[in-house]
């Protein structure tokens, strides 16, 4: 397994397979991804990406925090899913944070990964909200 930092267009066919799958590849070109603040990570395994995620410098106003990263469009391809992929990139990404002097770093989680951001150290906050066409999240948060 190897971890490295990537394009943003590299985390494009996760995010479509994993997120998306009823998008089209150009529509996981998301806002925020080509900023300068932003960082993607990937998760190799035999030089192919298994697992992707970004990370924007993005304030969210329900929480405290001065330097505030939001985690987004953590994908881990479903063969790989359970295997540690995931925890080695967002490890691996949460000592980048700290370098960076965030202070928290949040996301919204679908319902059905919030025990794996639970797992990380991640909080919840507030209640469940539907996210249309793409189904429950939960607000999660991680200080740093």
């Amino acid at each position: 397994m190897r971890i490295r930092y990537i394009k943003a267009g590299e985390t494009y066919p996760l995010r479509q397979l994993v997120l998306r799958p009823k998008q089209q590849l150009e529509e996981m070109d998301w806002s925020g991804d080509n900023v300068g603040t932003t960082f993607h990570v990937g998760v190799e395994i035999h030089r192919e990406l298994v697992s992707v995620a970004s990370f924007m410098l993005e304030r969210n106003e329900q929480m405290r925090g001065w330097r505030q990263y939001r985690l987004r469009g953590m994908a881990t391809r479903p063969d790989q899913q359970g295997k540690g992929t995931g925890k080695a990139l967002v490890l691996f990404a949460l000592e980048h944070l700290r370098d960076l002097k965030a202070d928290l770093v949040w996301c919204n989680a679908r319902e059905k990964v919030t025990g794996f951001y639970n797992g990380m150290g991640f909080l919840p906050q507030g209640e469940l909200f539907m996210l249309e066409g793409i189904g429950m999240h939960q607000l999660m948060f991680l200080r740093l």
